[in-house]
């Protein structure tokens, strides 16, 4: 499944929720604490993960090497990957001085 802009994916053993940003149309999957993210709602009998990094709710994540980037619209459990790669938290621009 290739990732297009404007996907909302869920992870499958996480509560994260992601919007896709900037898409890729690798053949690689996004994958939330080691499940595929879905379009689907997932199965609530999964087993839920409860030790990974934490997936900040309005924060971008991104992968420089693909060039795809996720903004979180519900925090959970990660990590976030893309393939082979762990997506980074995306920094926020500096504002410009107001002097």
């Amino acid at each position: 499944m290739s990732l297009q802009v404007g996907n909302r994916l869920r992870g499958q053993n996480s509560t994260c929720e992601v919007i896709v940003v900037m898409g890729s149309a690798s053949p690689a999957v996004l994958m939330c604490a080691g499940a595929e993210m879905r379009t689907t709602a997932p199965d609530p009998t999964a087993a839920q993960v409860s030790d990974g990094p934490p997936i900040q709710l309005g924060k971008r994540y991104t992968d420089d090497d693909s060039g795809v980037e996720v903004l979180c619209t519900k925090a959970g459990i990660g990590p976030l990957t893309f393939g082979d790669s762990q997506l980074t938290q995306k920094a926020a621009k500096a504002l410009p001085a107001s002097d």
